[in-house]
């Protein structure tokens, strides 16, 4: 199978997770360079992506692409971007016209409803969000609550929010979102008329209650007025929807269903719901199984995610603190004789949000080949852990998946879960200029600091686990900053 795989932007996760597990399947995939792909806030050539698009389609058997690459110019580019709806809406139909053009090739799309973050961080927002974001957010909240539970006092909450926040910036919030909505129900239109085959839109850094909630039951009303049920779907998650998108059509080519066993750390807990999302985390997991192209069962299944839960409310990686080896033993037990049965096996670890459980990691690291655990995932929220995992599961077994699963663990539970910390304590206040979402000058020793502390200290402990002989062969920040970091391995 040829794919054209047109991506968010160009970060690892985004961009090379992809490509790995479609090499690991496969695949071809003929993928734009990164040039044209833009760089945080500046967007990409989007002229130019869809001549790409022209000349790589005609051989292409499958079309994945990103909806904000393809109309905005990016992810962070979709947020801040002053383009006009009737733009958008017109880029928005050339899906179709290329559906036209290219009968023979089948078109899936990925896409997302507008965010709304909580805090005052402006890095990846319009400018205003430094110094209103938390209001924004507490008047989304607060006026979805009372609208949703008509309790006076959140009424009375929602006018507070609101009564700081100028008009103007208001009014541009529920423009943007106007103009994103729009945006997503020309593509549901597009979807129901078949014109594009598979459309899956998430979701990422939302709440219980909010606008986002608000336009998400939007779409999913759309979808079920257009009868495009069995095409388009709404989730949770945004920077995973392509490699779901791509197992998806990898198991359909091969008209195979899997059954899928869930077992949670925490059953009892399955139902909290997890940081930056707006559902419960249960309900999120049949999501990610059904959107991946499998079924969700109690009993005969090919596949089993275990989910490493939280017992309590979830925290962030950063902020936790050690806690009783032991307390895993059960989970850990129930992996082990899955895999002593020869089960299929794929772990999310989202105890925690942007980053892996290190206790419970250790107790993994603990067995050799991590119980022959074949997918693994700690990273960013539970909706991006779990996708990825899911679609690793599938799309990646033997060497490949060996590869892409301690590449993982240097990343979710070496890096996001411990170094990140440390160069920002540690390494960035050495240079005056530099912060954590702006390196500056930082960039190199950042990097230098991150491999050396990287190969000295968890190198060696995944070695031992899996028996192999494993070389860091580039670290990087793509996004000149430390949230994100581009590993580069070598396994022998």
């Amino acid at each position: 199978m040829n794919v054209a795989f047109l991506p968010l932007d160009a970060r690892p996760v985004t961009r090379g997770a992809f490509l790995a597990l479609a090499r690991a399947a496969g695949m071809a995939v003929a993928t734009p360079p990164c040039s044209l792909l833009g760089d945080r806030r500046r967007p990409a050539d989007v002229d130019a992506l869809w001549g790409w698009i022209d000349a790589e389609a005609a051989d292409a058997d499958l079309v994945i692409a990103s909806a904000e690459l393809l109309i905005y110019g990016g992810l962070v580019p979709s947020r801040i971007g002053s383009e006009p709806l009737d733009r958008c809406l017109a880029m928005s139909r050339r899906f179709a016209d290329l559906r036209h053009r290219n009968a023979a090739c089948g078109l899936l799309l990925s896409a997302s409803n507008l965010r709304l973050p909580p805090s005052p961080d402006a890095s990846e927002e319009p400018e205003y969000w430094a110094d209103f974001g938390p209001r924004i957010f507490a008047y989304s909240y607060h006026a979805d609550r009372y609208a949703r539970t008509h309790d006076p006092a959140e009424r009375a909450l929602a006018e507070a929010a609101r009564a700081g926040i100028p008009e103007e910036i208001l009014a541009d919030v529920l423009a943007r979102r106007g103009r994103n909505l729009a945006v997503l129900l020309s593509l549901v239109d597009q979807t129901a008329r078949g014109e594009i085959d598979a459309l899956l839109v998430g979701q990422d850094d939302a709440a219980e209650f909010g606008l986002t909630r608000r336009d998400l039951a939007a779409v999913e009303a759309a979808i079920a007025d257009r009868g495009a049920g069995s095409r388009a779907w709404v989730t949770y998650g945004t920077d995973e929807l392509a490699v779901r998108l791509l197992a998806r059509t990898w198991l359909a080519a091969r008209q195979y269903r899997p059954a899928v066993r869930v077992i949670f750390a925490y059953p009892e807990n399955r139902q909290a719901i997890p940081r930056y999302e707006g559902q419960a985390l249960d309900r999120t997991v049949s999501s990610h199984i059904a959107t991946a192209g499998c079924c969700r069962v109690e009993n005969g299944a090919q596949l089993t995610l275990f989910v490493h839960n939280f017992p309590e409310a979830q925290q962030e990686a950063p902020d936790q603190g050690a806690y009783d080896p032991a307390a895993p033993g059960s989970f850990l037990d129930a992996l082990r004789s899955a895999a002593q049965a020869g089960a299929r096996l794929a772990i999310a670890d989202v105890r925690y949000s942007n980053g892996a459980d290190r206790t419970f990691v250790s107790r993994l690291l603990a067995a050799p080949r991590a119980y022959g655990t074949l997918a693994y995932g700690g990273w960013n929220t539970a909706s991006n852990t779990l996708g990825m995992a899911l679609a690793q599961a599938i799309l990646a077994d033997g060497e490949a998946g060996e590869r892409f699963t301690i590449l993982r663990l240097l990343d979710d539970w070496g890096y996001q879960a411990g170094i990140r910390q440390r160069l920002a304590a540690e390494v960035v206040p050495r240079y005056p200029e530099a912060t954590p979402q702006n390196l500056g000058s930082a960039l190199r020793p950042c990097a230098e600091a991150a491999r050396t502390w990287l190969a000295n200290e968890y190198v060696p402990r995944l070695e031992h686990c899996f028996r192999r002989r494993i070389m860091l062969t580039r670290v990087g920040f793509p996004w000149q900053r430390l949230f994100e970091v581009e590993l580069d391995i070598a396994v022998t």
